[in-house]
């Protein structure tokens, strides 16, 4: 699977707006921070892993230095999620020569080693199509996407803060829906409440 050119994007640059002052990606889960887990659960499968934080957030900065992940830092990231994942899949495309790239949010706690190699394992059947979790039960999507490079310079268009839901949205037909019950691929916390009953039922 390695000798395939596939790079994640990992989108780190948001203010946490919802946190009431506190920070989600520092938050502990399994004795590290969330943004170390989940980079730590992709660098694993021994693919190039990138992460996009605000220009100048030291304390992100020092949690990512502890993992192999590359930093890409986003001037102006309160322009918006589109506008990072922008700047992320720019500079990536730019200097590394890569057939795919999985974006994916920072904020999700759940997401394993296990459950990123099923979805690219699953990407790799059709390799030339967007690949995107779909839940069987209520057909919420979810995170990682993968996008083969003929999107890329699509992806370096985006503006605002809908991510890439609008590509999405354009380019459903070539959408190959990776239908799972997993719930990693689709749980996000974003309000110190949702933290608060999530670690309080995980034990961390």
């Amino acid at each position: 699977m390695n000798e395939y050119k596939l790079g994640f994007l990992f989108l780190g640059a948001g203010s946490s707006s919802r946190m009431l002052g506190d920070d989600k990606l520092l938050k502990k889960v399994n004795g590290v921070t969330q943004i170390q887990k989940i980079l730590n659960e992709a660098l694993a499968l021994s693919f190039p892993v990138f992460v996009t934080i605000p220009a100048n957030n030291n304390q992100r900065k020092d949690a990512i230095s502890k993992t192999n992940a590359l930093i890409v830092e986003v001037e102006n990231s309160h322009l918006g999620m589109g506008h990072s994942l922008a700047v992320g899949v720019n500079k990536i495309s730019q200097d590394f020569n890569f057939e795919s790239i999985a974006i994916c949010p920072s904020d999700l706690p759940e997401l394993t080693t296990a459950s990123l190699k099923e979805l690219i394992d699953f990407f790799l059947e059709f390799p030339e199509m967007i690949c995107c979790p779909i839940d069987e039960n209520n057909n919420a999507t979810g995170h990682p996407v993968i996008f083969p490079r003929k999107y890329f310079n699509i992806l370096t268009e985006i503006t605002g803060d809908i991510g890439a839901r609008e590509v999405l949205k354009k380019h459903n037909h070539s959408i190959n829906y990776f239908s799972t019950n997993r719930k990693s691929y689709f749980l996000d916390l974003d309000t110190p409440g949702e933290w608060s009953s999530w670690i309080k039922f995980n034990k961390n």
